[in-house]
C-alpha cells in the first residue's frame, strides 16, 4: 500500500503541474455567438448587445442603447450581455442583465454577479445569487427549474426530463422563470421564491412562489427580442504568417531562444517551464493591445510585452463587420533551449516548492483562511461558516448521500480554501486516513457533516481514529 509520504509527493506533483496540464493539448472548437436585440415593453427603446469573444460567459463586448423612433445612439455599456436575460426600461435609462449562474471572481473576464443593473451606460447595482436566494448551498444557481436529468436523443440533442409529478405551473416556470411587467422584473428562484426587482430603483423584495396563477403568468406581455447568429472558432490568436494553433507560442520561442516541448513524454517534471498567459484585444488591422498579462516565472517583462505587441495578428473569419476588434487569450509554456540549464532550473524550483509544501502542512492558516486540524474541527468551522438557512437545507436532506449536491458549491470552497489541492494540515490528515484525491476528501467531510448534524457519530469518530 502506498505510504503517506509517497502520497504527499504525488499530490505535490499534481499541484505543481496542474496549471499547465489543462492547456497543452487544447483543441480548436467552434462557438456560435449571437448579437442580441431587446426592446422595452413600449417599443420606444432597444438594447443591442454585441460579443467580442468566442467565450460565451466572457464580458468582452459592448451593449448599445438606441431610441427606436430616431435610431439615435443614446449610450453604450462596455459589456457583452448576450447570455442570460436582458431587459430595458420603458424610459430607456436602465438595462438589467440576469444570469442563472455566477462564473467566478475574475472581473477582468467574467460578469461576476447574477443580476447587473446599468443606468445610462454605467453600473448602477450588482446583486449576487446569495443576496437573492439567501442560500450558500445552491451551487450558484439563481433560477427555478424542475429538471431532474437529460436524455440523449438520436439526433445528438438533449431532452430535459422533469421531476416526476411536476405540476403544469412548475413545468411552465422551468422554461419561463423570468417575466417583465411595466418596469418590474419577476424572477422565480431555485429556492422557490418570487423576486420582484424594480428596474428604476434597483430595489428588490421577495414574495411567495405561488403569487401568480398559471393564467396570470400566461398573460404577461412578451419581451420583443431578435438574434443574429454567427460562428467563430475559439483558438489561440493566429498570425498573418503562421495560422497554426500555437503560432504565438512559436513566435515567443524564437524571440526568447526557448523551446516548447511539454508534449514530449517525461518533460513536464524534468525541466523548468516559463508560463505566460495573456488576454489580447486584436483589431482588424492585426494590431494588438494587451488587456492582461501574467508572467509567472519572471521573463523580462518589457521584452515580453514588446514581443507580443510586435506580432502581426489576424482575427477569425466570419466575424460580422460591425465588430471592430476581437478578444483572444493564450498560454505559452517554454523552457530554456539548453536542456542542462533547464534541468538545473527545475531542480532548484523543486527544492523551493517542497519547502513551501512542507510549511503548508503545519500552518494553522493559509492565505488568511483558518485550516481545520481534523474532521471534528471541520464540523465546528462549518457550523460558523454556514447560515441558519443553509444548515436547515442540509438537515433536511434525506441521507448523507444527498451531500453530493454541494460538490461544486460548498465542496469546491472546501477544496480550494482548506488546501486540499496543494497542501495543508487538513490534507495531511486526510491522506493519513486513506483519502488520496481532494474530491474524496471534501466529499467525506460533507457526508460526515450531515451525520454530525443528525447526531450520528460512530462513523466519523472511527474515521478520525484510523491512521494508515
Amino acid at each position: 500500500m502506498m505510504n503517506v509520504l509517497q502520497s504527499y509527493r504525488i499530490v505535490l506533483l499534481l499541484c505543481v503541474l496542474g496549471f499547465c496540464c489543462g492547456h497543452i493539448q487544447a483543441e480548436t472548437w467552434v462557438s456560435e455567438r449571437k448579437i442580441v436585440t431587446v426592446y422595452s415593453l413600449n417599443k420606444a427603446y432597444k438594447a443591442v448587445s454585441v460579443p467580442h469573444s468566442a467565450i460565451l460567459e466572457a464580458r468582452w463586448g459592448k451593449t448599445h442603447v438606441y431610441d427606436t423612433h430616431t435610431s439615435k445612439l443614446l449610450y453604450s455599456i462596455p459589456e457583452c450581455l448576450t447570455e442570460g436575460y436582458l431587459f430595458i426600461s420603458n424610459d430607456g435609462t436602465t438595462v438589467a442583465h440576469i444570469l442563472d449562474q455566477e462564473y467566478g471572481s475574475d472581473t477582468s473576464k467574467y460578469i461576476t454577479h447574477s443580476v447587473n443593473i446599468y443606468r445610462n451606460g454605467k453600473v448602477f447595482k450588482h446583486i449576487s445569487v446569495k443576496e437573492l436566494t439567501h442560500c450558500d448551498t445552491c451551487d450558484n444557481n439563481l433560477l427555478f427549474n424542475a429538471i431532474k436529468d437529460f436524455t440523449l436523443l438520436q439526433d445528438g440533442k438533449y431532452q430535459p426530463v422533469l421531476i416526476p409529478n411536476t405540476s403544469p405551473r412548475d413545468s411552465f416556470l422551468t422554461y419561463n422563470p423570468i417575466f417583465l411587467f411595466q418596469d418590474t422584473v419577476f424572477i422565480y428562484t431555485s429556492t422557490r421564491r418570487l423576486i420582484e426587482l424594480s428596474l428604476l430603483s434597483g430595489q428588490f423584495k421577495d414574495t411567495v412562489f405561488e403569487t401568480f396563477t398559471m393564467q396570470q403568468l400566461s398573460d404577461f406581455p412578451p419581451v420583443a427580442r431578435s438574434y443574429v447568429t454567427f460562428k467563430c472558432s475559439k483558438t489561440y490568436p493566429k498570425l498573418r504568417d503562421n495560422d497554426s494553433y500555437y503560432a504565438v507560442e512559436e513566435a515567443l520561442e524564437e524571440a526568447f531562444n526557448m523551446k516548447a516541448d511539454m508534449l514530449e513524454n517525461g518533460n513536464r517534471d524534468k525541466y523548468k517551464y516559463y508560463r505566460v498567459y495573456a488576454i489580447l484585444s486584436i483589431d482588424r488591422t492585426g494590431h494588438a493591445n494587451i488587456i492582461e498579462l501574467s508572467n509567472q516565472d519572471s521573463l523580462p517583462d518589457t521584452q515580453l510585452r514588446d514581443a507580443i505587441l510586435s506580432f502581426n495578428y489576424v482575427i477569425p473569419e466570419n466575424i460580422p463587420d460591425e465588430i471592430g476588434y476581437w478578444y483572444h487569450e493564450f498560454y505559452a509554456f517554454m523552457r530554456n533551449s539548453n536542456k542542462r540549464i533547464a534541468e538545473k532550473e527545475r531542480r532548484l524550483e523543486k527544492e523551493k516548492e517542497h519547502k513551501a509544501y512542507l510549511a503548508r502542512l503545519t500552518a494553522d492558516s493559509i492565505n488568511g483562511v483558518y485550516i481545520p486540524r481534523d474532521i471534528e474541527d471541520c464540523f465546528h468551522q462549518l457550523d460558523m461558516l454556514l447560515s441558519p438557512q443553509d444548515l436547515r437545507t442540509i438537515k433536511n436532506y434525506e441521507n448523507s448521500n444527498e451531500m453530493i449536491k454541494l460538490h461544486f458549491g460548498l465542496g469546491l470552497w472546501i477544496r480550494n480554501n482548506w488546501g486540499l489541492w496543494c497542501g495543508s494540515r487538513l490534507q495531511k490528515y486526510c491522506l493519513q486516513r486513506g483519502l488520496q484525491h481532494p474530491d474524496d476528501m471534501s466529499g467525506t467531510i460533507l457526508r460526515y457533516y450531515w451525520e454530525y448534524l443528525h447526531s450520528i457519530h460512530d462513523s466519523w469518530r472511527a474515521f478520525d481514529a484510523y491512521q494508515q
